[in-house]
């Protein structure tokens, strides 16, 4: 006799109809399914307090979180934003407590492909980490955004004062602070907890 349906729950006409017996041999391992299920799903709850826009890290540490533009339109801005870009490294390079993070994604445009985040972490001019890890089929810009998280979750276990984040998607930073609905979301949340 079947007591599971076809969609896995278990059903209870068919309890009804079991004896005593095997509703004691069955009521053991139910159990200790449905315990172990619960510990296997991980509960996501988009309208959490910490998605409301009274959490946004722009609101509350505006002059902490810097975001620099690169007009990639002009050859002669691009280049003075690459010499300040350099100039700010090598400012920063000195200092043992500031970290500097490089992410990138690929996104493979034929969708039989899984994209591929990755972060890599420079301290005193010596790369010192680099972290690379599959972000599934996914957009481009959520596969940027989980490069973000990768590097900022990484950076902020090491014992560090200023992260500089260099990463060649403006759009997938600025979401990376806002932890509001949107694709992606629980990176933005991941980073924002790290933070």
């Amino acid at each position: 006799m079947m007591v599971v349906s076809g969609r896995g729950a278990v059903d209870p006409q068919l309890l009804a109809l079991l004896n005593d017996t095997h509703c004691t041999c069955l009521k053991g391992p139910l159990l200790d399914t449905k315990v172990s299920l619960l510990n296997l799903t991980e509960h996501f709850n988009p309208l959490d307090a910490e998605a409301t826009l009274v959490c946004r890290l722009l609101d509350s540490f505006s002059e902490c979180i810097l975001f620099y533009h690169c007009n990639r339109s002009s050859l002669n801005d691009c280049n003075t934003h690459l010499e300040s870009l350099d100039r700010l490294c090598l400012e920063t390079s000195s200092s043992s407590s500031t970290l500097v993070v490089v992410t990138n994604a690929s996104a493979i445009p034929p969708r039989n492909m899984q994209a591929i985040s990755a972060a890599h972490f420079w301290r005193l001019c010596y790369q010192v980490l680099s972290s690379k890890a599959p972000a599934g089929r996914t957009t481009a810009p959520d596969a940027e955004l989980f490069a973000i998280r990768l590097g900022v979750s990484k950076a902020t276990s090491m014992d560090i004062e200023c992260i500089i984040l260099i990463t060649d998607s403006l759009d997938s930073v600025r979401r990376s602070v806002d932890s509001s609905v949107h694709s992606g979301q629980v990176h933005s949340l991941a980073v924002c907890s790290a933070l």
